[in-house]
């Protein structure tokens, strides 16, 4: 299997260039932004619902927000997508 070219710009990867802090670090924006991602993924799941007579309103905008974020944690939490793995991956090797 090859590697996909880098893009002109970024610096090369060195294979154990990044320290254990960096990784650590790494591994925690990884997750997060999975969990972001999940979320808006979620949301927008969630905005095609019809939850009958509660639907509409602030109040239900407020809630499937919350409802949204909170999913997403959880389903990050459990593995998500697999994107963070990909992620942490790739800010290892291109650590800034």
């Amino acid at each position: 299997m090859t590697s996909p070219p880098i893009p002109s710009g970024l610096p090369v990867p060195v294979e154990g260039d990044a320290s254990v802090a960096d990784k650590a670090r790494n591994a925690g924006l990884a997750r997060e932004f999975e969990a972001v991602f999940l979320s808006q993924f979620v949301d927008e799941m969630m905005s095609t619902i019809n939850y009958g007579p509660v639907s509409g309103g602030q109040g239900a905008e407020i809630w499937r927000s919350f409802m949204s974020q909170a999913l997403a944690e959880k389903l990050s939490e459990r593995g998500g997508l697999g994107l963070g793995a990909n992620i942490e991956q790739m800010l290892n090797a291109y650590r800034g």
